[in-house]
This record gives structure tokens, C-alpha cells and sequence, in this order.
């Protein structure tokens, strides 16, 4: 049995944010903030998620709900297993990765905070934050070769 969790998904909150992002003025420093809080939230659970050996599999921010309380919940372990091998970890971080970039275009400063905060939460994310470099140039090398 699970809990049925009443609440947005990161993904819509983000698409929200995005668009007082373009406004002047207070609405634009209010959303800063809350995307910048909601960043640290994502990227701290990650990292409490990655420390208990767990490897989601399908990180995106619509696997994300944020519940009227401001709490952010995971949802769809369907792809996850048990790892503690840093390349599993980092390819999560990847994909999360790779769903911002499609669905959040421009956003590459928003990723970077969930990365600050996972590494200042995750136990050995110096060693993880290495191996998603690694992750990336092959990413990006499969890309160029198709």
C-alpha cells in the first residue's frame, strides 16, 4: 500500500517559476528565492536517497511532487535498485541532468544549486561529482557519433 501524495509536480512548479523569472521587480527576486530553495530540497534528497544506497533510475522533475506544506516528495521507484557504486549514482544525477536540459530549457543555473546541494549533503559525493564528468563526456561523445 502506498500513500497517495496530494501535490504539484516539480516539473509544473518549475514551468511557473520560469515565467515570473521574466518579470521585473519583486515577483523576479521572490521566484529566484523559491527556485533556489526548491533546488536545495531536490538536491539534499537526492543525496539522502544516494547515502542509503538507492539509485532512483528515472530522476526527473515530474518524479518529483511538492506538497502544499512545501514538502517535496519522490514518487516512481520503478526503475530504482541498490547501489553504492559511484557510476550508478552518477548516471541518476545524468538523467536528472538531461531532464532539465529538455524540459527546462535555460535552467543549467537551477541544476547547478541541486548539485551544490547534493554535494554538501551526499557521503562521498566528491568521488560521485568525478564520475558524473566522466558520465557526461560519454554522453556527449555518443551523441556526436549517433
Amino acid at each position: 500500500v502506498m500513500e497517495a501524495v496530494d501535490g504539484r509536480t516539480m516539473k509544473d512548479t518549475l514551468i511557473e517559476i520560469e515565467g515570473k523569472l521574466a518579470d521585473d521587480g519583486e515577483a523576479s527576486l521572490r521566484a529566484k528565492t523559491e527556485a533556489a530553495d526548491l533546488m536545495q530540497k531536490m538536491g539534499k534528497a537526492i543525496a539522502m536517497m544516494h547515502n542509503g544506497g538507492i539509485v532512483h533510475g528515472d530522476l526527473t522533475t515530474s518524479n518529483f511532487l511538492l506538497r502544499a506544506t512545501n514538502e517535496l516528495v519522490m514518487i516512481d521507484f520503478g526503475l530504482s535498485f541498490v547501489s553504492t557504486d559511484a557510476e550508478d549514482l552518477a548516471v541518476d544525477l545524468y538523467v536528472l541532468e538531461r531532464a532539465f536540459i529538455s524540459t527546462h530549457p535555460g535552467a543549467e543555473l537551477l541544476f547547478k544549486k541541486v548539485l551544490n546541494a547534493y554535494n554538501g549533503a551526499a557521503r562521498y559525493s566528491s568521488r560521485i561529482l568525478t564520475k558524473l564528468e566522466d558520465v557526461r563526456r560519454r554522453g556527449r561523445k555518443r551523441e556526436m557519433i549517433g
